[in-house]
């Protein structure tokens, strides 16, 4: 295996472990949030936007740097929004079931 391949190999298999943890670390935030009788889904849009933001900072002072930093700060950026489309796919799974509390059938009954 060439260098090169070895060392893109390394950044994706970091890149996967950043996402189990960043989703890892959203599963917990939107625990506490949710005890805390705080709005969970805001809370992510607010963390989402800054780390994106971040990652975005970073690609803007690597211009001048190898393609591979660029790369790499793309797939740090594509990780935190697919960990984030996660958390708030969970996020709307949970929801429904507060919100239904009344079968569709019994409402119009009424």
């Amino acid at each position: 295996m060439k260098i090169d391949e070895r060392a893109l190999l390394q950044e994706r298999v970091r890149t996967l472990v950043l996402r189990h943890a960043l989703e890892a670390v959203l599963d917990r935030l939107a625990s506490v949030a949710r005890e805390a009788g705080k709005d969970a889904e805001t809370e992510f849009l607010n963390l989402e936007q800054s780390l994106v933001s971040a990652a975005r900072g970073l690609a803007d002072r690597a211009t001048a740097q190898k393609l591979a930093v660029l790369v790499a700060v793309e797939d740090a950026g594509t990780t935190i929004r697919a960990a984030f489309d996660n958390a708030h796919d969970r996020l709307e799974v949970l929801r429904p079931a507060h919100l239904t509390l009344v079968a569709p059938t019994a409402a119009v009954a009424a």
